[in-house]
């Protein structure tokens, strides 16, 4: 794949600090694309990623922001207006996970995962939908997973809101065509410090995985790089199955 199309882009990566969302902002970093990184935990960890997307010659700046709140959401953008004067790519991956059982999930459990995912993911695309569609180009990807459509006892919550990137995304592209693209990257699991989070549910078990493995995070930002990239341009209201076959056991 020729990621030469990439050069002197502006993107903008939600939980971009660590795991995938990092292994996202370096690879199109090493492409010549500057990186806005959202984050909304440890400020050392962001300034480090700044630090070697930066030793690949780009832009790169950090936004601490809670992509569930809109004014928060609506600070960033203001953000990359002002430093990028531009968005080409934005990569709704920021999220969160736990495992509880939904006869003990409290009203706060619920919530919180349905705004971080959902209402995030919203927030974001609200107003790179905006920008985008006025310049007449973008690109809007989402991370959702592969248990939005294969479910998970003790991830209801996970679930859902993933099931509901999916179908958001999936009218967002439809909404948004012909000039902005939207798809989504459905990972299953992967080498993350989400999976540690999830040792009580299904990603302990590798063996729903017919590659007999987890995924690497760069594995995932391959997929993201290549709906970014110019060799994605016939995609739009896709959702491309980075899990290792989990599906074919579903």
């Amino acid at each position: 794949m020729s990621n030469c199309n990439l050069q002197s882009k502006y993107a903008l990566i939600t939980g971009a600090s660590r795991g995938i969302g990092k292994a996202i902002a370096l690879e199109l970093a090493k492409a010549g694309t500057n990186i806005m990184i959202n984050y909304y935990g440890d400020d050392k960890e962001a300034a480090d990623v700044k630090r070697q997307v930066e030793s690949h010659g780009v832009q790169a700046e950090t936004f601490h922001a809670d992509v569930s709140d809109p004014s928060q959401v609506r600070d960033m953008f203001a953000a990359v207006d002002t430093l990028f004067g531009k968005l080409d790519i934005l990569v709704n991956n920021a999220g969160i996970a736990q495992t509880v059982k939904v006869t003990e999930m409290t009203d706060e459990q619920w919530d919180r995962m349905i705004k971080i995912h959902l209402y995030g993911t919203f927030n974001t695309s609200r107003e790179a939908a905006c920008r985008m569609s006025a310049q007449k180009s973008g690109k809007i990807i989402n991370v959702t997973s592969d248990l939005a459509s294969q479910g998970a006892a003790e991830l209801s919550h996970y679930a859902a809101a993933k099931g509901g990137i999916t179908a958001f995304t999936k009218s967002l592209a439809r909404e948004l065509a012909p000039y902005v693209l939207v798809n989504a990257v459905a990972p299953g699991g992967t080498f993350t410090d989400i999976r540690s989070s999830l040792e009580e549910g299904q990603d302990k078990d590798d063996s729903r995985y017919i590659l007999g493995r987890l995924a690497f995070p760069q594995e995932i930002a391959r997929s993201v790089m290549f709906l970014a990239s110019d060799d994605g341009n016939i995609y739009t209201g896709q959702v491309l199955g980075a899990n290792g076959g989990s599906v074919m056991n579903g």
